[in-house]
């Protein structure tokens, strides 16, 4: 019998993911073009979009002790990293792996064989990766999705692909064209109302994995630490412990854990970790908060990450990667939306809640997968649960505000438009800026 489009949009937008998707996709990359290219590395070169470039900068890399960058992701991904793992492809990497990749860099490095560039026109993810050995040559590219390799190339040779569907992704963005017309604020509401709770078994699978990496944030020192300042200062007295807080800690915690290479693997929501993160681990804790049900939470969870699914499907070829911080101005209204849910909240409320929130903080730029996106995401989910609490009272920001319009698909098509006519070249000032300040690595 073929499953629900819900159910298939899910199980292939929630992908598990061990650390940030940057990371891993410039390690599976590199992990395939090794395949190709066995033998003594020679050379390596990288050359991506610059959300791409610049979100593997400042992010730690899993299973390094918080190590960073795009060689370091790459070279992993060559001698310790298993393609045929996916987003995991870096969970069997040893402390003696990374003694062994930072050596090779470093010899690279000196001979002027390693390399990483910024290419435009591209699509938000591109990614093209060329290892050189004594024995071969191997060219890997990815666009469109963190996972998405469509070319690969030996010594010169095509084995999957063509160059011209490759240089025509450079040529020109291509937007998205997933089928979502089933969703919107009402399909997803009454789907995860009514669905027979059988038909979320993925779900169960993305509330075992957010609640794993969260804990890892709360009980280590990762990052910034904005989950950890928080209970500190709940301890204090200096916080109140409620439930808004109580959420708020424990999604920023994932975050913490996922920005400061943990080793646990989350579960992502279109090729965003953090993404995935907020909206599951949201409603999970407002859920513990209220000691709802576990079929409730699984509805819950399910209803805020098919919304943000709704919400980036709805922002065409920024759908996986975006000028814009989606982790502080789209997920966190997304991740409201399970809280409402949990609250009782009808279907209007929601879509009153998504419009505030989405005006909120419209227009933050990306600039980077980092430590730091713990406290812009904190700051998001705060706003999105007090535009929640607004709509509950009957408030919500107007057509007259800004980019908000009376409907929520209105109001995310203005985002995109801001997106395409305002922010497009953000990543290549940020790439100006990390290349100026000499931190490119």
């Amino acid at each position: 019998m073929e499953k629900n489009a819900f159910v298939q949009v899910m199980e292939t937008e929630l992908i598990p993911a061990l650390g940030c998707t940057e990371p891993v996709a410039f390690a599976l990359n590199g992990a395939t073009a090794r395949k190709y290219a066995p033998g003594e590395i020679k050379q390596i070169h990288m050359e991506g979009s610059g959300l791409m470039v610049i979100g593997v900068q400042s992010v730690g890399i899993p299973n390094t002790g918080g190590k960073r960058g795009g060689f370091l992701s790459t070279v992993l991904g060559i001698i310790a990293g298993d393609a045929d793992l996916d987003m995991e492809v870096l969970s069997r990497v040893t402390d003696a792996d990374v003694k062994t990749a930072e050596a090779l860099i470093e010899k690279l490095l000196v001979a002027g064989k390693l390399s990483i560039d910024m290419v435009t026109p591209a699509p938000s993810i591109f990614l093209r990766t060329t290892v050189e050995t004594d024995r071969h040559t191997a060219t890997v590219s990815m666009w469109s999705e963190h996972n998405g390799i469509k070319y690969i190339e030996q010594d010169g040779k095509v084995l999957l692909g063509n160059r011209e569907e490759e240089a025509a992704a450079l040529a020109a963005e291509k937007e998205n064209h997933v089928d979502s017309s089933f969703l919107s604020v009402e399909s997803i509401y009454d789907f995860c109302t009514h669905c027979d709770i059988s038909e979320l078994a993925h779900i169960k699978t993305a509330i075992e994995l957010t609640r794993g990496v969260c804990k890892d944030g709360l009980e280590n020192e990762y990052g910034v630490q904005v989950a950890r300042t928080i209970k500190d200062k709940i301890d204090k007295g200096l916080i109140a412990k409620d439930e808004i807080t109580h959420i708020l800690m424990w999604t920023t915690a994932g975050l913490d854990a996922r920005m400061g290479g943990s080793g646990c693997t989350a579960m992502s929501n279109t090729g965003s970790g953090n993404q995935g993160i907020i909206c599951s681990m949201a409603p999970i804790a407002a859920g513990d908060w209220r000691n709802s049900s576990e079929e409730e939470i699984m509805r819950a969870v399910a209803l805020s990450n098919l919304m943000n699914i709704y919400l980036d499907y709805r922002s065409n070829e920024y759908a996986h990667l975006s000028p814009m911080c989606y982790c502080s101005g789209v997920a966190p209204a997304a991740a409201a939306s399970g809280v409402a849910y949990l609250h009782g909240a009808t279907g209007e409320q929601i879509s009153d809640m998504l419009r505030t929130t989405l005006g909120n903080l419209a227009g933050v730029i990306c600039d980077g997968a980092k430590p730091s996106c713990a406290f812009r995401s904190y700051t998001g989910l705060s706003g999105a649960l007090q535009a929640m609490l607004m709509a509950e009272s009957g408030l919500s920001s107007s057509s007259i505000e800004g980019v908000v319009h009376d409907t929520v698909e209105g109001t995310i098509e203005n985002i995109y438009q801001l997106q395409k006519e305002c922010m497009s070249t953000t990543d290549e000032f940020v790439f100006k800026v990390k290349k100026k300040q000499g931190t490119l690595c």
